[in-house]
């Protein structure tokens, strides 16, 4: 047991490595594909995609459900050995996919149409633009749905490193997707929205490439079609769809909030601070990603203990990780904008820091919201979630309506967030040997300690110097260094921090020149 225990950690730890080294070089692209594409579309083009890429990403209230649901059916064959179930199951979801597929245009361009054409806050003149974007990211949308079988296989059987390479292929396709436009002298809207459908199908054509090259069970029959195992993805899936459906409400839906009364420059604005953040969250993600098949796998083995172990272990190092980030950036958010985009669209400063927050209250449970998955009876968990997320889209409607401000939808989005940690705490319980007292004290109380002190050094440093490129550049690796300090000292158990030398003295070792 300690040797299979033993090879998971290092799985899990070369895995994450592999999407750290992914997410650096994403991270570096990314944020300069960023700068490139605001200066090349300009604001409000900017805040028109991000408009429109929320009206499709709103489809995702039904069409991500089976998607997680696929994943989880997959790693949980693998985790019991069963490889002929799990050919089955690979054509009988590529099937499911299509399907779908199917629906979700049919949907979006009947109600994605007239959203656009009848409600959305759109600048005069370009609203020709804004439906060939439309038209062009629910393709993109298709080709994705029936490329997630094939994702989830590589996930499951933890092929990270061909993840992370793709990921940068990706981004090395979107900056090269920001210099075409720069160069072209037609309506440059409309050519992103042609070549991101260029590059969502070539992905999907090597995905396809990979997995039938490397896994025996990826080889789809159209005429392979279980509908028992169907009918048990729909139910997974169905209740599943109460929880996404109130969270794309609560992200999307108050994203159109903002549109509606507000103005796609505040989109604009909205748009970058996810940009940043969705940076730091893929990051941050990385450990979710490299803990998620454990926690299935170890599950369906019957090893709930350990699989309860990596739940809350993920968790702690997911806050940590997150805070490492949080400091820096909510101390420098104005001066980062400014040297990253040059022009910066109004209150994006403020909301990067708010997004930043609402980023930390969705990573927290997500390892616990993994290990409810893994179980797999999900129908009580999804009612009482989407109970509290479904709130936040009236609230925030009402708050408008009012003449609250911009940022508001932020809050009630943070605080209930938080909140629903403690349903997730209730329906564990319910499902398994879930002690609350113990993850409380190993996971939560250290995060809160970290939390607090690791913004006292930054903060006073920050009352002697002026805001400007000299504090900025004093301030990140200071934040950085406080923070991580305080993450070993105050975060990790004795355990953990011999652990985490260990490691670290064992890659300095194979790094060095023999």
């Amino acid at each position: 047991m300690s040797s299979d225990i033993s090879q998971n950690n290092k799985r899990i730890a070369k895995n994450t490595l592999a999407l750290y080294f992914r997410t650096f070089i994403t991270m570096i692209v990314g944020l300069y594909t960023g700068r490139v594409m605001l200066q090349a579309l300009g604001v409000d083009n900017y805040g028109i995609n991000a408009v429109v890429g929320g009206i499709v990403a709103m489809s995702s209230l039904i069409t991500s459900t089976m998607s997680a649901a696929i994943g989880r059916y997959i790693t949980y064959a693998l985790g019991k050995g069963d490889r002929a179930r799990l050919q089955v199951m690979f054509s009988t979801s590529i099937n499911a996919q299509i399907v779908m597929a199917v629906l979700a245009a049919v949907v979006l361009e009947v109600a994605g149409v007239w959203f656009l054409n009848s409600e959305a806050n759109i600048p005069e003149g370009r609203m020709i633009a804004a439906n060939w974007v439309l038209h062009c990211s629910i393709i993109s949308l298709m080709i994705s749905l029936v490329s997630t079988p094939f994702s989830a296989l590589i996930v499951a059987h933890e092929h990270m490193t061909i993840y992370a390479y793709m990921s940068i292929v990706n981004v090395t396709f979107k900056l090269a997707i920001c210099f075409l436009i720069m160069m072209y002298g037609g309506d440059r809207l409309i050519l992103l929205a042609l070549l991101q459908v260029a590059v969502a199908l070539l992905m999907r054509v090597f995905y396809g490439w990979y997995c039938a090259r490397h896994f025996e069970e990826a080889h789809y029959s159209p005429t392979m079609f279980d509908k028992g195992l169907l009918r048990e993805l729909t139910v997974f899936s169905g209740w599943n769809l109460l929880n996404h459906g109130a969270y794309v409400f609560s992200t999307q839906g108050v994203s159109m909030l903002v549109n509606v009364f507000f103005g796609v420059v505040y989109n604009a604005s909205r748009s970058v601070a996810l940009t940043v953040n969705g940076v730091v969250q893929g990051f941050v993600g990385n450990f979710t990603m490299a803990f998620s098949p454990q926690i299935t796998k170890s599950y369906a083995a019957g090893d709930k203990a350990y699989a309860i172990l990596l739940a809350n272990r993920g968790t702690k190092f997911t806050w940590l990780m997150m805070y490492i980030f949080i400091v820096p950036v909510c101390m420098e958010a104005e001066t980062l904008l400014q040297l990253w985009l040059g022009q910066v669209p109004v209150l994006a400063p403020l909301f990067l820091r708010f997004a930043m927050f609402e980023s930390l209250a969705f990573s927290s449970g997500q390892n616990l919201f993994k290990l409810v998955q893994a179980d797999g009876r999900v129908k009580q968990y999804n009612i009482h979630v989407t109970l509290f997320m479904g709130v936040i889209f009236p609230l925030t409607w009402i708050a408008y309506r009012m003449g609250a401000p911009v940022w508001s939808g932020y809050l009630f989005y943070i605080v209930i967030f938080f909140l629903l940690n403690f349903v997730r705490f209730y329906d564990l319980k319910c499902l398994m040997t879930f002690s609350v007292k113990q993850h409380l004290r190993d996971c939560i109380y250290p995060c809160l300690i970290v939390s607090v002190t690791s913004f006292i050094l930054p903060v006073i440093l920050a009352q002697f110097m002026e805001q400007g490129g000299v504090r900025f550049f004093i301030m990140v690796p200071v934040s950085v260094l406080w923070t991580g300090g305080c993450c070993i000292i105050f975060g990790l158990s004795q355990d953990e921090r011999l652990f985490f030398w260990n490691k670290m003295q064992s890659v300095l070792k194979s790094k060095m020149p023999k």
